[in-house]
């Protein structure tokens, strides 16, 4: 077999494509293969209607090495004149739009990456970091393009940091599958907004439940494009969980310092024993955990309360739950401890989401799985 004939079996070349010359370049460890378009006419990338050649433009892309040899394709890529989409360039049937590389070697990058560090691809392959990155921006862009359109009940919002500075990005879950659907910059409502504008309104109507934390631009988002979402948004129970850690712990330092002041050590080195749960606890530090709440300290009431929050997520009727939260919410008002009383009245404004949470036993665990997965991925990296 000729070597003409070869590489066009190799570069399934299909008519009016042609090999018109193979260079070798011993020095350069290099082969060109010279490929040439043997028409006047082509078809408009756009519309596939055929169209008169308008001019060319030199073009190069790197192919599947031949030994120690880079191969690359060179060819004058005709522009035809379309009637409808103006004057355009016509798609070569070997790589994607302005790669630079083919479909073929592209997708050697991509099945080496799953084996291999960047560094080590990069390499081996004799690419740089850059390039990497683009072929694998549009391995992204072509899997996307092929995913078939995604029909899901049940989604998690959540964000995590990208960068230094308090660089955010926003993902878009699906809980039911553990799989990432989206993923955007920022933490504005501006990034969320694409996602539900992707999807049909059947699919939207379609969901179910929406888990995330208490963050105004996402809950103003899924607002806006979802139907009857006030029975469907939920607020994580860990989110929840979390300002009351927050508010006790704010109260028992506060409480600490006032107490050292008068030479009172009994909350020193205790952060740790209000935040855990008593279940996870040694012994030792049960029993002093219980000492202390046995006192009159503004902790302990704080703490008291945080404890009967964690024991209100087994209802099933949004009634009884909605009268148990009110009445958690009362007692931290009669507490007068601000930290606590900050915190009943943000669940108070978002009721609905913590009662929606009970009932469908609505967690964004998954969301928080994700977002480890990439804090890892951020700390392999190495920065980069």
């Amino acid at each position: 077999m000729e070597m003409d004939e070869l590489l066009r079996t190799v570069l399934s070349l299909p008519s009016p494509w042609q090999i018109d010359d193979v260079e070798l370049q011993e020095v350069d460890e290099r082969v060109n293969v010279k490929v040439s378009y043997g028409s006047s006419r082509g078809p408009c990338p756009k519309c596939g209607n055929e169209a008169p050649r308008h001019d060319v433009r030199k073009r190069a892309w790197r192919h599947l090495d031949l030994g120690e040899y880079q191969t690359w394709i060179e060819c004058d890529v005709p522009r035809v004149k379309c009637a409808e989409h103006g004057t355009l360039q016509v798609d070569v049937p070997w790589a994607d739009g302005w790669a630079r590389f083919t479909a073929r070697f592209e997708c050697v990058v991509i099945d080496w990456l799953k084996e291999a560090s960047i560094s080590a691809v990069a390499r081996n392959l004799r690419l740089s970091w850059d390039q990497i990155y683009g072929i694998q921006e549009r391995a992204v862009k072509r899997g996307l393009a092929r995913r078939e359109a995604i029909e899901v009940k049940h989604i998690g919002v959540d964000e995590t940091s990208f960068q230094k500075r308090h660089e955010y990005v926003t993902i878009v879950v699906d809980r039911e599958h553990d799989r990432v659907l989206y993923v955007a910059d920022g933490r504005r409502q501006s990034s969320l907004d694409p996602f539900f504008e992707a999807l049909r309104p059947e699919q939207l109507a379609g969901i179910q439940t929406v888990a995330m934390d208490m963050h105004d631009p996402f809950i103003n988002s899924a607002a806006w494009h979802i139907p009857d979402i006030e029975t469907k948004l939920c607020f994580d129970r860990f989110h929840v969980a979390q300002m009351f850690n927050r508010a006790v712990d704010v109260v028992r330092r506060a409480e600490n310092k006032r107490l050292i002041a008068d030479g009172d050590e009994s909350l020193k080195r205790t952060k740790f024993l209000w935040l855990k749960k008593p279940s996870d606890m040694p012994r030792k530090l049960r029993n002093q955990l219980t000492a202390l709440r046995e006192t009159a300290l503004n902790v302990a009431q704080a703490w008291a309360v945080k404890d009967a929050a964690s024991k209100l997520w087994h209802y099933r009727s949004r009634t009884w739950a909605k009268k148990a939260w009110y009445a958690l919410c009362d007692w931290a008002d009669q507490t007068g401890l601000a930290p606590l009383k900050a915190v009943a009245k943000t669940v108070r404004y978002h009721i609905l989401g913590v009662v929606n949470a009970i009932v469908h036993k609505a967690s964004n665990a998954s969301s928080e799985s994700i977002n480890s997965r990439v804090q890892a991925i951020k700390w392999r990296a190495n920065g980069y």
